[in-house]
């Protein structure tokens, strides 16, 4: 065989190999997010199932400074079809706020604002609360600073503009 020939062949094995290495690696994937699904809560960036394991917490504190330094929480979204997956937290003057980057490109947004019962999962403990979407652009400028502060990420204008993200300040439950 020429050197042309066997590097021709050297070519189509290596993107064979490729080609299989990038199916399995989809296929794993896949596996991981079906499995999220039905899972208690998420697994990495896959969405999960609904929050079971942990303490159901009756009384839920009045101050959520203790999840101030925490990076990322277990947020449960539409009762009806429940849903879970991890987001960022913040805290402002006590109020516990998760936020939601690119807000259109996402179904869990427009689910909270339709109905805002959700469960969120800290340290092991869960919390049924109402999820408000902020308006008010002091608090929305304060809430950004956060953001830009704990993560890097963002800025108070835009939070402020309120396309690029959405804060959801978490609230006690109404009384049924």
């Amino acid at each position: 065989m020429s050197d042309t020939g066997r590097r021709r062949s050297l070519g189509v094995r290596l993107l064979r190999g490729l080609g299989i290495a990038l199916a399995g690696v989809i296929g794993v994937a896949f596996a991981v997010g079906v499995a999220a699904r039905f899972s208690d809560g998420p697994i990495g960036p896959f969405p999960g199932g609904p929050l079971v394991a942990g303490e159901l917490v009756a009384v839920a504190p009045s101050d959520w400074s203790f999840a101030a330094p925490l990076r990322e929480i277990e947020l449960e979204v539409n009762p009806e079809a429940p849903r879970s997956r991890t987001t960022w937290v913040a805290v402002v003057d006590g109020d516990l706020y998760v936020p939601c980057g690119f807000p259109a490109a996402k179904t869990w947004p427009h689910e909270a604002l339709r109905d805002g019962r959700v469960v969120v999962r800290i340290e092991g403990r869960r919390y049924e609360r109402q999820a408000v979407r902020e308006t008010d652009p002091a608090r929305l400028r304060r809430l950004g600073a956060e953001v830009q502060r704990k993560y890097g990420a963002g800025d108070a204008e835009a939070a402020v503009a309120g396309e690029a993200v959405w804060f959801f300040r978490l609230d006690p439950r109404p009384a049924a």
